[in-house]
């Protein structure tokens, strides 16, 4: 069992957790440490500030998911009693080898159960999937759903078309509200990605300071989903045979209603396995049309070299329920890297993975995926843009040959970087600052991951840097 401070960093439940179990190991309240005889269960005693002895163990019995226990109050796992046994490990202190305690023996027992239970129910709703293609009631049902979906289409188009008509600059308060109350309606007909959609232009049209820009952006966005939504549907509706077969090569399911479970995905061979995954940049931001905070990374499969998305929604109403995603410094070999549909960097999840160690291999291969050719690139994500569904986003890993900091009329500084056959690229973005500071060796001849924008005031597609590749590390700019 190889552990690194990073790895132990990264299990930790908050900040405090770390602090507070290096602590510990400084002042020496761990005492009776053992390790089993095959190493993959760390176990102790942790004295705390009382005279309470804590008895804590991380056990390792499968590496992809850790189990820690202690017997302290917290409701924090990790605890800091189990965080600072995993800092003493690391740090050198004595671990003799001993026979494991019956309580975790007993533990391993159940935790093996409640595994294979839930193997057995992943299986039982895959074989479901597959009978339900088989079974006339559930098609008669889907038939019904179309229905309804399609006469909340209708319904959308006709609030569109009334929006359009109206104009941006004339809706007053009171037709703000009468929208809202029509958008509520939508509801009621199973189609929550379009009713979503349209809460955003709402938001839009309501802001005290009216976003036009953004107003006119999604109701260009509205309009091809509506009738995307409405093709699909009807062409689902004449063919039986496909009536409950999801489309898995664009969006469109989840855009009208569908939210994907895993079981799905397997069942349709959207996964790679043994996939290794680097994390390459993180952020968090908030999306008040659905009310709720989402953590962003953008992370690259080292076996194929494409950039996916990850994302963990957190609904307003649910923060205190659910754990914020933090920043994966180390890569992770993962289990089942389940793909979602989608163009550009379609989303993906993945539940069990070990975190290793750096190879200077794995900076080789990022690098190696980095696109040396700006032109094909542009010509790629503007394609991409051309879909009012695709992501208005795209973020790619280039290769810089040489890079040149530039001055505009305001005396602004900005950068543009360019492959080896003389193309540029314009670089912008709130991380810019940051990278003008970073010397400059550190970019020339490596790759950059960036995010693309079209500015439509200036009509520039621009990239927005996000992380450095070098031949040992990688600098986030944002993270």
């Amino acid at each position: 069992m190889e552990l690194t401070v990073g790895y132990i960093d990264s299990l930790a439940p908050n900040p405090a957790a770390i602090a507070n179990g290096k602590a510990l190991v400084k002042k020496g309240n761990y005492k009776e440490l053992h390790t089993s005889a095959d190493g993959v269960l760390l176990f102790g005693k942790c004295s705390s500030s009382g005279v309470k002895i804590y008895s804590c163990s991380m056990d390792f019995i499968d590496a992809a998911k850790p189990i820690p226990r202690c017997d302290c109050p917290s409701r924090q796992f990790p605890c800091k009693h189990v965080m600072g046994l995993l800092y003493a490990y690391v740090q050198g202190s004595t671990f003799t080898e001993s026979d494991i305690p019956a309580e975790i023996v007993l533990k391993r027992e159940i935790a093996e159960k409640l595994a294979n239970y839930k193997a057995k129910k992943l299986e039982k709703e895959e074989k479901k999937q597959k009978n339900i293609l088989r079974n006339k009631a559930i098609i008669v049902s889907a038939t019904k759903k179309i229905d309804v979906q399609l006469e909340g289409i209708e319904i959308a188009e006709k609030l569109l078309k009334n929006i359009i008509k109206t104009g941006l600059a004339g809706i007053d308060a009171r037709s703000l509200s009468a929208v809202k109350d029509q958008i509520t309606q939508l509801g009621n007909y199973r189609i929550r990605g379009i009713q979503t959609a349209f809460g955003e232009l709402h938001m839009f049209i309501g802001d005290d300071d009216p976003h036009f820009t953004g107003s006119i952006s999604q109701i260009i966005f509205l309009r091809a989903l509506l009738k995307k939504a409405r093709e699909h549907l009807t062409a689902k509706k004449q063919n039986t045979e496909d009536i409950l077969r999801l489309d898995t090569t664009t969006e469109i399911e989840e855009q009208i209603d569908h939210i994907w479970k895993l079981e799905e995905l397997h069942t349709y061979k959207r996964y790679i396995s043994q996939a290794d995954v680097v994390q390459l940049s993180f952020n968090v931001y908030d999306d008040p049309a659905k009310k709720e905070l989402v953590d962003t990374g953008y992370v690259i499969c080292l076996q194929n070299g494409k950039i996916y998305t990850t994302k963990n929604y957190r609904p307003y109403k649910s923060l205190k329920y659910i754990d914020q995603d933090d920043s994966i410094m180390e890569p992770l070999v993962v289990d089942n890297l389940y793909i979602y549909p989608g163009d550009g960097n379609p989303r993906v999840r993945f539940s069990k993975h070990i975190m290793r160690p750096w190879t200077p291999k794995d900076y080789i291969t990022i690098k190696s995926h980095a696109s040396g050719d700006f032109a094909m690139v542009v010509k790629s994500v503007k394609n991409l843009l051309k879909s009012p569904l695709a992501d208005k986003n795209p973020v790619v890993l280039l290769k810089i040959n040489s890079l040149a900091v530039l001055k505009d009329a305001q005396n602004q500084e900005y950068m543009s970087i360019t492959d080896t056959r003389g193309t540029s690229q314009l670089l912008q973005g709130n991380t810019l600052p940051v990278l003008v500071m970073i010397d400059k060796a550190l970019l020339c001849g490596h790759a950059l991951l960036v995010k693309y924008e079209n500015d439509i005031h200036t009509g520039l597609l621009t990239a927005k840097p996000l992380s450095i590749i070098t031949d040992d590390r990688v600098i986030r700019l944002e993270y």
